[in-house]
């Protein structure tokens, strides 16, 4: 993990500045499949966790802003990501984003159960995201960045935030299908 971060950071570094955001996923978990997500998520309220402001201010109408990016972002799956999920919620699912957080965080920390720290708002300078998707621990991980945000109204930023939404529900693995039948 620590060598995953490592390698992401200079990738982002050598990229330069751009207001393209970047993401890299992991590969999901034995345990993941495109069923399962459609299982916790379709027709239904998906709890989405967020640790972190990176522009400080409303934390609502900044989780507000972030589960509109992330909406149809589950190839095939009509869900609502919401951080005040009703009843319709399949509980033990979870998407957890962290937004500049500790370097050493892993996405089992991330998943677990302790409120997860993050770094204090900046007006400037790169922004890290982490997410995962979580039953217990994770079953999907990813992170993003983006070098210059100009703040949470910034097409970019949306950008992130789906872009890293689509990396959490792969359909397909890099040596496999993770359909049933293919």
């Amino acid at each position: 993990m620590m060598r995953f971060m490592a390698a992401m950071m200079a990738a982002g570094m050598l990229a330069g500045c751009s207001d393209t955001p970047r993401v890299v996923a992991s590969q999901p978990s034995a345990a993941y499949s495109i069923n399962e997500a459609s299982y916790a998520a379709s027709g239904r309220d998906f709890r989405v966790t967020i640790a972190g402001n990176p522009f400080g201010g409303d934390g609502e109408a900044f989780a507000r802003r972030v589960t509109a990016a992330m909406q149809r972002r589950i190839p095939g799956v009509v869900t609502n990501f919401t951080t005040t999920p009703g009843d319709s919620a399949r509980p033990g699912y979870r998407v957890a984003l962290a937004f500049n957080p500790p370097i050493n965080l892993t996405d089992s920390e991330l998943c677990g159960s302790q409120p997860v720290p993050a770094a204090a708002p900046s007006p400037t300078g790169p922004m890290i995201v982490m997410g995962a998707f979580c039953r217990g621990g994770p079953l999907t991980y990813a992170t993003g960045w983006l070098d210059a945000p100009k703040g949470a109204d910034d097409p970019a930023f949306d950008a992130l935030v789906g872009h890293l939404t689509t990396a959490l529900f792969p359909t397909h693995r890099e040596k496999g299908c993770l359909f049933p039948d293919c």
